[in-house]
């Protein structure tokens, strides 16, 4: 699977499993671009559970178990980044 910038550097650099506690400085580390960009590849992400659980743990060393947990997580994600609610766009 072929995840492109910046989702990529997100996930293996603020989302591993070693370095969670980073995860709140990512809007702070990216540009507007980056964060504009970013917005809708984790949106899309989210929308079509394009990340399989054992491609985000090859990614990030971190376990779920089943998509839905995984999805789960992307929303919060989304959420600690963007400080609002994910809102389907479907």
């Amino acid at each position: 699977m072929n995840i492109d910038e910046p989702l990529m550097r997100v996930l293996r650099t603020y989302c591993d499993v070693n370095a969670l506690e980073l995860v709140n400085e990512i809007s702070n580390s990216l540009n507007l671009v980056e964060l504009k960009k970013l917005k809708q590849q984790l949106s899309d992400t989210i929308e079509q559970g394009s990340i399989s659980p054992k491609v985000y743990e090859k990614l990030t060393g971190d376990e779920y178990e089943t998509k839905e947990k995984l999805h789960d997580w992307l929303i919060e994600l989304w959420e600690i980044i963007y400080g609002t609610t994910y809102k389907s766009e479907t």
